[in-house]
């Protein structure tokens, strides 16, 4: 539910007498709970007319650290002084909480003046005032997931103020996680006791070298062996009161409603704040930076599976540095933009990974740069900025490293302008409308759906976008409102690529389906699409190399080389583009310095350490100029100076072979 409809349920259940329950407000640790009754509910309660000229009470309590119902009393007691009696609720529409010490010391004079607490607390309200109507009040519990007061108890407090009380309750809380505090207390003889029977805790179980799949069911050890994650979870299984809340929880609580806002209005207010709260960036270039950039924001939290507000605000902070920094020196480049999204992608997933205790694993190389993937998320790789790292991780700042960060990027892209061929882009509408498809009526997703097939036929969508049509299609077809013949969509495409007379490049963005089976239907869709793709693209390259003749000159073929050299890494192939036939002819004519020029180039496009990785489909190709630059028939041998040229050719070949893992 988003804030405005949580706002609108809350009026109706206060203004509701005869609503004798609590409510739960139910979110994810850090997705913004406590800022929405700050700025929102609070308000929203005040409004809330109880009588003439008489408006709701609000009482707010975090139960963070709370261990007992005295205390819990006590806590509302002092809270209805400051918050009510005080009028502390501006304090809370100003977005602040009441000072820990203050609450202490009054908590510490009530349990003087007033003696033990009762858990029925209207005498002790009376005492305190007599004209206090406690059936005006509503009573806010945040952190009920970081209470360790036992389960059963609380509802029980709760469950007194509401009938005995006449108040309104609202439980903010992570419901996931309420109750499973109380595994975490005495934990010493709690973990004694899952691992009793001679266990052995490890942190994987394997040999040491190849860590083998985790234990499928908790308890069920490999030799005695259990990891430290499943001594955790076993713990949590045998003394988390999670389940039972769920059991009690019906009793007192009547409604819970999900807060889940929507990520970049999250992210938007934390930036720009609202009419009751200043946001965290004023006016200013980074502000302005950050709004334009809402949408990669998003996808980058996105991709680490974060929505804490709390981690979306550090972020903000260190981000702004790097901003700062890189706008200082390298805003007259070419290529600044695409430096600082560079910059903020990793700068997310880096401040994602520290807070949420994940990790970020190198899976490939390219060049001297580390291509890495958040754990999780094994098919999305971008690149390493181990400057990042340090003033995130450590509090290390570099302009030095991030001048070389900055300069390895724009040697990257200048590359890939030599590369890549101008992006032929889609002119067909529909898909673009069809991102807000949940906001339209069934008739008119099918009328664009509709537009979108007369579209893909019409060929007014470049091959760019082919993926995204297809995952766009599966998923409305199984929500029942696609019920066209994709196949034919699929054969269509195909027929348009093999006319195709342009190279064009997939949308390699990771996509996300819904289960298993969609993504096998969109596999067993896309492969053949990508095949034939991939088919075409080697085709009209080879054609342009017969019209350029990139063969009758070592240093046109260099050149060549140079400027494929990204391309043949992305498609992990560099000999499929190449005829070996007039290649060997090339060496055959050349002399001593030119060999040395086809072998640079080779050299240029083998430039990596971990071949393996990129062309192993190579391997036979290689083999095949190895032997012909052998045979004196097809690559004539000459003086000593020439045997000595070409030995070097071959030698550096063969360890091209020994990098993709074939031994002599």
């Amino acid at each position: 539910m988003t804030s405005k409809e949580i706002v609108d349920a809350v009026i109706s259940y206060v203004r509701d007498e005869n609503a004798k329950y609590a409510i739960l407000i139910d979110g994810t640790w850090g997705s913004g709970k406590t800022y929405l009754y700050e700025n929102y509910l609070v308000d929203a309660i005040d409004s809330v007319e109880v009588g003439k000229n008489e408006r709701k009470q609000n009482v707010y309590i975090s139960l963070y650290g709370i261990s007992s119902i005295d205390s819990l009393a006590k806590q509302l007691i002092t809270n209805y002084l400051i918050y009510v009696k005080g009028n502390g609720n501006k304090l809370v529409k100003k977005g602040l909480k009441p000072l820990a010490g203050i609450i202490g010391i009054a908590s510490s004079a009530f349990s003087f003046s007033i003696g033990p607490i009762s858990t029925d607390l209207s005498n002790v309200f009376e005492k305190i005032e007599g004209s206090i109507d406690v059936k005006d009040m509503v009573i806010c519990f945040d952190d009920l997931e970081r209470c360790t007061i036992p389960i059963n108890e609380f509802f029980g407090f709760v469950n007194n103020l509401i009938e005995h009380c006449n108040c309104k309750v609202i439980i903010l809380a992570d419901e996931k996680n309420i109750g499973k505090i109380y595994a975490n207390t005495n934990i010493e003889e709690k973990y004694l006791t899952v691992i009793s029977g001679n266990r052995k805790v490890v942190e994987y179980i394997g040999d040491g070298k190849n860590i083998k799949t985790k234990n499928k069911g908790l308890g069920k050890d490999t030799n005695g062996e259990i990891t430290v994650e499943e001594v955790k979870k076993l713990n949590e299984m045998l003394y988390s009161e999670n389940y039972l809340y769920k059991d009690i929880k019906e009793k007192v609580i009547g409604k819970t409603m999900l807060y889940y806002p929507a990520l970049k209005d999250v992210i938007k207010e934390v930036i720009c704040g609202n009419e009751k709260s200043k946001g965290i960036i004023q006016e200013g270039q980074y502000k302005e930076y950050l709004l334009k950039c809402i949408n990669d924001i998003v996808s980058a939290f996105t991709e680490t599976e974060n929505r804490n507000l709390r981690i979306i605000r550090s972020w903000i902070f260190s981000f702004r540095k790097i901003y700062e920094a890189t706008t200082k020196y390298y805003s007259s480049s070419k290529y600044y933009e695409e430096i600082l999204n560079d910059f903020l992608r990793y700068s997310i997933w880096v401040t994602g990974a520290i807070k949420k205790n994940k990790k970020i694993t190198c899976s490939t190389n390219y060049g001297s740069q580390d291509m890495v993937y958040f754990e999780g998320h094994e098919y999305t790789h971008i690149f390493r900025y181990s400057f990042i790292d340090a003033w995130i991780n450590r509090d290390v700042w570099s302009d030095e490293d991030l001048s070389q960060a900055c300069k390895s990027i724009i040697k990257r892209r200048e590359q890939e302008d030599v590369d890549n061929p101008p992006k032929i882009h889609s002119t067909g509408k529909a898909l673009n409308e069809l991102r807000d498809w949940y906001l339209m009526e069934d008739e008119q997703v099918e009328e664009v759906l509709e537009k979108l097939v007369h579209e893909v036929e019409e060929g007014k969508y470049a091959y760019y976008d082919y993926s995204n049509i297809l995952s766009t299609l599966l998923y409305l077809q199984v929500n029942g409102l696609f019920t066209g013949d994709i196949k034919k969509i699929q054969t269509k495409m195909i027929d348009m690529i093999k006319k195709d007379l342009d190279v064009q490049e997939e949308n390699d963005f990771h996509k996300n389906f819904s289960s298993e089976e969609i993504r096998d239907k969109y596999n067993e869709l896309y492969r053949p699409i990508a095949e034939e793709r991939k088919i075409r693209n080697r085709e009209i390259n080879k054609e342009e190399q017969e019209e350029s003749d990139i063969y009758r000159s070592a240093d046109v073929f260099y050149e060549h080389c140079r400027k494929m050299a990204n391309y043949c890494c992305i498609h992990k192939s560099f000999i499929e583009y190449l005829d070996l036939d007039k290649l060997l002819a090339l060496i055959n004519i050349s002399n001593n310095e030119d060999i040395y020029t086809i072998l640079q180039a080779f050299k240029t496009v083998y430039f990596m350490g971990n071949l393996k990785d990129f062309y192993m489909a190579d391997v036979q190709g290689i083999k095949r100029i190895i032997e012909g630059v052998k045979d004196d028939d097809i690559v004539k041998q000459g003086g000593i100076t020439r045997k000595i040229a070409l030995s070097n050719f071959v030698e550096s070949l063969k360890k091209d072979l020994i990098l993709l893992g074939v031994e002599e």
